[in-house]
């Protein structure tokens, strides 16, 4: 429940907004409301608990991209003044992170500071969690790491990190398949770590290219690391395991222009030229493999 004062008035009847709610969530929360009634989008008879609860879910995700921003911006600021008090004679600085403060924190695996590792990993940890059976060692975690971080650049990098953490936070559970399970069931949850997936898959329009460098990239850390070839066998199907669900979308009429809202018009065509592009490559591979065999 929220304090009648916190309400946005639609001219029509209420919309509860949120409880506790920045200034600035307040303000774009209702400079949109009022955008929707002066179009008669937002009328008394359209006004329903399940748009109520649409509306309550935005003010959530905004408040928490301005608490990430606020944080980011802290830390930069942080960093900052290290460096200038490092920079002068004697002075002792702490070489430590900045640590962000957060309700609920993330149950945490490996690297405590990897967050956003931890999460796009949980992708195809199958792949090398399995002691036993293991398809590749987890060395190539770290190199794909390595992958992100070009990717995203550091800055980019930091701030979904921060954001992977508050993420993880809502899950009680060490189990990547029901993390990722309970993430599809939740659009703003969906929305953060389906961004992920698709910067990097959309990175592979230039497939043939993005592939090598991609490869390149992991063996520069696990054949260092630990003496493993990372190679096209293994490239199919962390791949696969990787970006599987966003190419099931594509056979939904509905989730495809669902990807299109939520990522930019012509992202499931984007998509669809991938996938069209690693199914000619996997022919490719397994033709090689019956040529090999015979």
């Amino acid at each position: 429940m929220v304090d009648n004062d916190e309400a946005a008035d639609t001219g029509s009847g209420t919309i509860q907004v949120a409880q506790r709610s920045t200034s600035a969530t307040k303000t774009i929360i209702r400079s949109v409301l009022d955008l929707m009634v002066r179009h008669n989008l937002l009328t008394r008879d359209k006004k329903t608990d399940k748009l109520d609860e649409d509306i309550k879910e935005l003010v959530r995700e905004i408040e928490v991209v301005i608490r990430t921003n606020m944080l980011n911006h802290g830390n930069e600021v942080a960093e900052k003044v290290r460096a200038q008090i490092g920079s002068r004679p004697g002075a002792v600085v702490s070489s430590g992170p900045m640590k962000s403060v957060q309700a609920g924190q993330p149950q945490e695996a490996g690297n405590r500071s990897k967050f956003l590792l931890r999460l796009i990993a949980g992708r195809f940890s199958h792949l090398f969690a399995d002691p036993n059976n293991p398809v590749f060692p987890r060395e190539v975690v770290m190199g794909f790491d390595n992958y992100l971080v070009k990717l995203l650049g550091e800055v980019l990098y930091g701030e979904m990190n921060i954001e992977a953490q508050e993420l993880l936070s809502y899950f009680h559970t060490d189990d990547d398949g029901e993390i990722w399970k309970e993430i599809g069931k939740n659009d703003r949850h969906k929305r953060f770590a389906y961004n992920i997936l698709i910067r990097i898959l959309l990175k592979f329009e230039d497939f043939e290219w993005a592939k090598r460098n991609f490869i390149s990239i992991l063996n520069n850390v696990t054949e260092r690391k630990s003496g493993f070839l990372f190679e096209d066998q293994h490239f199919q199907l962390l791949f696969t395991a990787l970006f599987s669900d966003l190419f099931k979308a594509l056979w939904d009429d509905g989730a495809s222009i669902k990807l299109d809202f939520m990522f930019g018009e012509g992202t499931a065509d984007r998509i669809d030229g991938i996938r069209d592009n690693f199914k000619a490559y996997k022919d490719q591979l397994a033709a090689r493999a019956r040529a090999k065999a015979g």
